[in-house]
């Protein structure tokens, strides 16, 4: 799909001074220093756009909607959150408790799903597409395009540079990647979008300066952010940047049919936090809460409350894992899947955005998702000497390439050697017999020791009932017109919420507290939560059940949620 214009975002020319001050006033430590030195740097450069026009009357009843994106919060954290009377604004709007998710003004669907992985990029933009990845074309966190032998990493996981998340912000990285409409595209209405990475079609997109933004991820990513002051300084400066713009995008250019809030403090918070799960509910109840009030407060200020549809939704849940290194499978751990392949005999690609010419040579390609791992293979008869480049626009062998990888990896799980560090890493392996370039990726099935056989043939004979509606999301990943952009093998880490936490292992670069990417009940139950000031619950939930694009309600039935309520 061509690439429209991008979406003019508010220039600012030096940082949010409330926003430092909180900072300011939360660091204690060396690490909140990078953080308040971070905040300081950079100004916010703007992006093209036609202006915007002038707010028109208010629309009918329903007409408008507000979507809170809480980016890594689990249904079960922001359930209890609610439930504890320590969440007033989020409480007040949905009314009273009557069961089953309903409340007194909006509901709350207990069993809504994220597509695969459970991770940022690949989950905003599903919902925002309402198509998965196999269709929309953004598969992760991290991937490989064989085809331009380009390495993405919007949020890095592997790889520790940041500069795809910058270009994330600054050039529409993930935009140019989609490869169908966004929701703003097909809403044709005036859209506002503070933060959120998916923004193509927008009629505004602000967000806080790159260069801040940047800097607290690659500080997480480096390891440099640690302890309670700075990890609450680095979700409030962001979330609250988040509610800071919104609200001087509308009293500058008035209400939009459409305001898209994202707040990645809580996701950033909850993995650098030792007690990750019960940490994220009390920031929940401090700060994302207030930030609500403060947006809904706005709205109602101007009379405009009751006339919108407020949604609640997130891309993932989190999973408690062991922050050290025993644990993590990155690409210099030894029982790492980059171990295991060199083993093997494959040439793996370095782990990083750029190469030199001289590592040019690869001949698998491995891209994290945390508890996933995606594996490119080149046809290696077209390179077997060092030194020489592969064709990457071949599809591999899928006797003398992929099954020598799956096998490979299946061993040394199973014997822990040649490598003791890997043996029992791994939960599941997947993969499937390539296609040429162009063709539409077959459907990922799962290797049993012997052979490959279907999702659901494997499940009847060893059911994994932790492991929500696999088969169908593995599709929604993996088969469709760019489903190879997963991979030729995805390895599962052994991660399941149902074991104890010492037994879980992950696949990034540095260690956390926390990860997400599985299709674990943990990682994918999702809140998404419909209310109307003063409207009806039951009402509300029979909006929510009326969409659907799978059996099952996810992340992706927000966008057809949305252009039913604003009339599309």
């Amino acid at each position: 799909m061509p690439h429209r214009e991008r979406p003019r975002n508010l220039k600012s020319s030096r940082p949010c001074l409330l926003t430092l001050a909180l900072v300011l006033a939360l660091c204690f430590s060396e690490s909140c220093a990078f953080v308040a030195e971070t905040i300081a740097t950079g100004g916010e450069p703007a992006i093209r756009q036609a202006a915007v026009k002038p707010a028109q009357s208010p629309p009918a009843l329903g007409s408008r909607v507000i979507v809170f994106c809480l980016d890594g919060a689990g249904y079960a954290q922001l359930t209890q959150a609610i439930r504890s009377g320590k969440a007033p604004h989020i409480a007040a709007l949905l009314g009273k408790e009557e069961g089953n998710g309903v409340f007194e003004h909006g509901y709350s669907a207990p069993g809504a799903l994220s597509v695969l992985p459970s991770s940022t990029v690949a989950d905003w933009s599903a919902t925002f597409t309402g198509k998965p990845p196999a269709q929309n074309g953004v598969p992760g966190d991290e991937w490989f395009d064989r085809r331009h032998q380009r390495f993405y990493a919007p949020v890095p996981v592997t790889v520790t540079e940041t500069a795809d998340f910058s270009r994330m912000l600054n050039d529409d990285l993930v935009g140019k990647q989609l490869q169908v409409p966004t929701l703003y595209e097909r809403l044709k209405r005036r859209s506002y979008v503070s933060m959120l990475m998916v923004y193509r079609g927008a009629t505004l997109f602000t967000t806080v300066a790159p260069s801040t933004f940047v800097g607290l991820v690659g500080g997480l990513v480096e390891g440099k952010l640690s302890g309670k002051p700075a990890l609450e300084s680095i979700g409030t400066t962001l979330d609250l940047a988040s509610t800071i713009k919104l609200l001087e995008a509308i009293n500058e250019h008035g209400l939009p049919r459409l305001q898209v809030v994202y707040f990645p403090g809580i996701d950033l918070f909850t993995h650098a936090s030792p007690d990750p799960l019960q940490a994220q509910v009390g920031y929940l109840e401090h700060y994302t809460d207030t930030s609500v009030g403060q947006v809904l407060e706005a709205y109602r200020k101007l009379g405009a409350l009751p006339n919108t549809y407020v949604i609640f939704i997130a891309d993932h849940g989190h999973t408690p894992i062991m922050a050290d290194d025993r644990h993590r499978l990155g690409p210099n751990d030894p029982g790492s899947p980059f171990a295991i392949l060199k083993a093997a005999g494959f040439r793996v690609r370095k782990a990083s955005l750029t190469l030199a010419q001289s590592e040019q040579d690869y001949q698998a390609v491995i891209a994290s998702q945390g508890f996933m791992a995606y594996v490119y293979l080149a046809d290696r008869s077209t390179c077997p000497a060092a030194g020489s480049a592969c064709d990457w626009n071949r599809p591999p062998r899928f006797r003398a390439d992929v099954m020598k990888a799956v096998r490979a990896l299946y061993a040394e799980n199973r014997s822990g050697h040649p490598i003791p560090q890997g043996k029992g890493t791994i939960d599941l392996i997947f993969a499937r017999r390539p296609v040429a370039h162009g063709a539409a990726a077959r459907p990922f099935e799962v290797f049993d020791g012997t052979t490959l056989v279907p999702i659901h043939a494997y499940l009847a004979r060893h059911p994994r009932p932790d492991l929500i509606d696999l088969e169908e999301r593995m599709n929604w990943l993996g088969y469709g017109p760019y489903g190879d952009r997963a991979g030729d093998i995805i390895l599962l880490a052994k991660a399941s919420s149902t074991i104890p936490v010492q037994d879980r292992y992950y696949f990034a670069a540095t260690t956390h507290y926390s990860w997400h990417g599985s299709p674990d009940i943990s990682d994918s139950n999702i809140p998404f939560v419909l209310a109307l000031d003063g409207g009806s619950g039951k009402v509300m939930r029979d909006i929510v059940n009326n969409v659907s694009y799978g059996e099952t309600l996810s992340e992706m039935d927000l966008t057809p949620l949305v252009l039913t309520l604003i009339g599309r």
